[in-house]
């Protein structure tokens, strides 16, 4: 899950569901309580494995949970919206243009094959939802931190989905232990 489009390839955490059977493009919404019981679940893979990738989609969904979810009273919101500027999915979608227009020539070139970001893409009006193809994300880690970085800054700039501002006890539960 956390190589395709359920998970945000830039910003961390989980979409909510795929929308097709190869779980390549997601309903781009976000809920608290799947990440409270997906955390756990690459915690335990990361432990049991030893394997970076766990660790790291673990961290980057904590991060995501404290960035952007975490309520000035400290709970957390309840979830974000799949749709901004009424379009789903347009706050976290790319195209290999945009991709080159942020990064330049050659690192957007590689941030294409490495997101698999291509012209026809993956979802609607050409754009793509980002998904890890191959290692190189793992060859070159500086450079991948360097272009995600960059990539998630732009993205900031982009009208986000709207926040559902509810503080649930259940689903805040789920994501404390997380």
């Amino acid at each position: 899950m956390a190589r395709g489009g359920m998970y945000d390839q830039l910003g961390g955490g989980f979409h909510r569901y795929s929308t097709d059977a190869v779980w390549l493009v997601p309903h781009f919404e976000k809920m608290l309580y799947d990440q409270g019981t997906l955390i756990p679940c690459y915690l335990e893979a990361w432990v049991q494995s030893g394997d970076e990738f766990f660790a790291r989609v673990a961290r980057e969904s904590c991060d995501y949970l404290l960035r952007e979810m975490q309520s000035p009273e400290g709970g957390f919101w309840s979830s974000t919206d799949a749709d901004s500027e009424g379009e789903e999915g347009k706050y976290f979608v790319w195209t290999p243009d945009e991709l080159e227009a942020v990064l330049g020539k050659e690192d957007g070139a590689w941030a294409a094959e490495v997101f698999g970001v291509t012209q026809q893409g993956n979802f609607e009006h050409g754009s793509s939802a980002l998904t890890l193809r191959g290692d190189a994300h793992n060859q070159d880690r500086k450079r991948f931190a360097k272009v995600r970085a960059k990539l998630l800054e732009t993205r900031a700039k982009r009208v986000p989905p709207a926040t559902d501002d509810k503080v649930l006890t259940a689903w805040n539960g789920l994501a404390i232990d997380a």
